[in-house]
């Protein structure tokens, strides 16, 4: 059982991500999220993986209440609409301090979502009246190396379910690869475990007596 939780800025295409991969439907309507729990099963290395996803709200009126939910996760997506460049610099402020003061050593991965926009032409002309344009891959690469993220995805919920369920996979891999680097042994603690398991000086000397009295002989 894996927990994923998503986190990021109001109306940057979680929730879309999360009702694409566990109802199979694309929302019509935009419904404010509080906080939802879903439940989903993927089948990965020929093992069932059961995943807890807890969609977060970004508003900051939540900010007090949002770290709960941080509590035991075994990864953390940071999404952002690729349409909203001004969402870049929150993810490098706000919620990397929020992902690091609530959730130490987890796996991170940056999710930049909504990527149709890219090619949408109202779009790209409201953000060029801004002198903007829709973050590239290559800039959502690179916020991610920044960021020291597991790794870096991309998704349309609206046009790609294939892109979402290869979202959930790769994060899902990230929880396996976790669960079996911990099983692992550390080198110092097999080498612990070696000294454990050696005698003592006390032990040494003894058998040293032992060995020195059994050779001696006696003369009658």
């Amino acid at each position: 059982r894996c927990k994923l939780v998503l986190v990021g800025d109001v109306q940057c295409g979680k929730t879309a991500m999360l009702q694409v991969l566990v109802k199979d439907c694309y929302p019509e309507t935009y419904v404010p999220t509080v906080f939802e729990n879903y439940t989903a099963c993927l089948e990965l290395e020929e093992q069932r993986v059961e995943l807890s996803l807890w969609d977060t709200s970004g508003s900051p009126y939540y900010d007090n209440v949002r770290p709960l939910c941080y509590s035991d996760s075994d990864a953390v997506l940071l999404c952002f609409d690729v349409a909203r460049p001004d969402m870049v610099d929150r993810a490098l402020k706000k919620w990397k301090a929020e992902i690091q003061d609530f959730c130490p050593n987890p796996r991170i991965l940056l999710i930049g979502c909504k990527i149709d926009l890219r090619t949408d032409v109202c779009t790209r002309i409201e953000l060029s009246n801004q002198k903007q344009a829709p973050v590239s891959y290559e800039q959502g690469a690179s916020l991610a190396k920044q960021f020291g993220a597991e790794a870096y995805l991309e998704c349309s919920a609206f046009t790609s379910e294939k892109s979402v369920q290869s979202v959930f996979r790769t994060a899902t891999q990230a929880c396996i690869d976790k669960f079996q680097h911990a099983s692992k042994p550390s080198p110092a603690r097999r080498l612990s475990k070696r000294l454990l398991h050696l005698p003592s000086k006390t032990d040494l000397l003894s058998s040293t007596f032992s060995k020195g009295k059994s050779k001696s002989c006696s003369i009658m």
